[in-house]
């Protein structure tokens, strides 16, 4: 069975030794990635949306079984969490954005709690770039981190991978008999992945452990985001923001190299309703 290359965030490492894995494989582990003081914040920032939050969709059909029945997801994340906006603005999560989608020519996609829990089957696999089915290209169009806010285990729906599968041809080829694994990883780990690997949610075979993770993807400026951040993030959170944030939530215009510029208002950047 194949595995994921694993790097230590927490010691000096050498990151093109990691971009080249990303590159051969779709994706890659880097445990503490967060640090321990971060990581507490950010685990009793989300607990209580945690706890209120219900599981399942409300979306009838292929979405209900996608997003699981017993999985609670939970978006709007800047109007809770300090911490989360601090992490947003980490520069080696920054570094994979600016590496394969171009510097400031992204949108964060979503920024979603996925809570796996008890009993939840598995997701279907997928490739995230086929949420633009029309924009596939061979160069990314979008690079996604899950940074696991509690362990993630076989047992509670450690993420499925099929390493290399970036490479396979076909819009969703099938996976092999063993080749796919799990990445299972410490909490405050960061797994990073390509929007062309073939992945999914495990399936949680415990009785009471919940599998807590931050999905966090960019998407190329040119593409809609996943997330509605202008709905889901306020405007009085959005002003108090860091600019890099403010642009990555769609609350600044997007001004690509050659082209017009998009998501104006009147004409102007939305930066103006900023203050």
């Amino acid at each position: 069975m194949p595995e994921l290359s694993r790097f230590d965030g927490g010691a000096p490492i050498d990151w093109d030794a990691v971009w080249r894995a990303f590159e051969a494989d779709g994706g890659l582990i880097v445990e503490r990635f967060i640090a321990p003081p971060l990581l507490a914040r950010l685990q009793a920032d989300f607990a209580p949306l945690i706890s209120a939050h219900p599981p399942g969709s409300t979306t009838e059909g292929l979405w209900t079984t996608f997003h699981g029945d017993r999985t609670k997801r939970i978006t709007g994340l800047p109007n809770h969490s300090d911490a989360w906006v601090e992490l947003l603005c980490d520069p080696r999560y920054q570094e994979m954005g600016d590496r394969y989608l171009g510097a400031g020519d992204y949108w964060l996609n979503t920024g979603q709690l996925i809570c796996i829990g008890p009993g939840e089957s598995p997701q279907m696999l997928h490739r995230d770039e086929l949420n633009w089915p029309h924009a596939t290209r061979e160069e990314e169009i979008t690079v996604t981190a899950i940074f696991a806010l509690t362990d993630f285990t076989e047992e509670n729906g450690a993420t499925v991978i099929a390493p290399g599968s970036n490479h396979w041809d076909g819009v969703l080829p099938p996976v092999p008999e063993g080749a796919a694994c799990r990445a299972t990883m410490p909490a405050g780990s960061a797994l990073l992945y390509s929007g062309k690997v073939i992945h999914g949610g495990g399936a949680n075979t415990t009785r009471d452990q919940w599998r807590v993770g931050l999905h966090a993807g960019f998407c190329r400026g040119w593409l809609r985001a996943e997330e509605n951040f202008q709905l889901t993030v306020s405007l009085e959170t959005a002003k108090r923001l860091p600019e890099r944030v403010q642009h990555l939530l769609g609350f600044r215009s997007y001004h690509p190299e050659f082209g017009g510029r998009l998501g104006l208002v009147d004409y102007d950047d939305a930066a103006r309703l900023l203050g």
